[in-house]
């Protein structure tokens, strides 16, 4: 079974970088909608205390993920420079290039869960609506 790859991860905002890190996000938001056709959906969310963000990924398969890492390296850079990654989760099985950065999140404390093997599904493109 065909099945996105889903990459979520949490981070920790470093104290009175919530400005920045939201500018920052703008600015990776608009970055990989524009050039990362196989991305399928991009969403950063914070939670009530303005202190913690999750970004969820979902691409087309494990190579767009492969290439996020690499195209939007220096945009990872400069959030991570302002966080510190707590969790990633992979839905999937993640290729050489995710490994690598997932190893080096766990390596630093982060958790990191991968899921590799879907069961079942379906991604709907609209809502489906009974006959």
């Amino acid at each position: 079974m065909s099945a996105p790859f889903i990459f979520i991860t949490t981070h920790k905002i470093n104290p009175g970088q919530l400005g920045e890190f939201r500018k920052l996000s703008r600015e990776y938001e608009e970055f990989v909608h524009a050039n990362e056709p196989d991305l399928l959906a991009y969403y950063a969310y914070l939670d009530e205390a303005s202190g913690e963000a999750a970004l969820v990924q979902i691409h087309r398969d494990a190579a767009s993920a492969e290439h996020h890492m690499q195209i939007a390296a220096d945009k990872i850079g400069q959030g991570l420079a302002i966080t510190t990654t707590l969790r990633a989760e992979v839905y999937g099985q993640p290729r050489s290039i995710v490994g690598h950065a997932l190893e080096a999140n766990s390596a630093a404390g982060a958790e990191v869960s991968i899921k590799p093997d879907v069961l079942d599904g379906f991604t709907r493109s609209r809502p489906h609506r009974p006959a």
